[in-house]
């Protein structure tokens, strides 16, 4: 009886493992959407004029809805 439980224990165990091997993270996913909202972010923080930040804001805006949407799986 116990090696049942050992050898059922150990099946589960690697077939845990494989598919978690096999799905990618979101985090490694969406990463490249991140990047770019952080790269908008840190233009922002810098001085601009007022047309040049109502374009960084729009593209924040646009950035954080596609992560958002990677983030949530719904991204095609």
């Amino acid at each position: 009886m116990i090696k049942l439980v050992t050898i059922v224990s150990l099946c589960v165990l690697v077939m845990h493992s494989s598919l978690v091997e096999a799905q990618p993270s979101k985090q490694s996913k969406c990463a490249k959407y991140k990047t770019k909202l952080d790269n908008i972010q840190s233009k922002q923080r810098q001085p601009n004029s007022v047309k040049r930040s109502n374009k960084l804001k729009e593209q924040e805006l646009k950035a954080f809805k596609k992560w958002r949407k990677c983030q949530q799986g719904k991204l095609k």
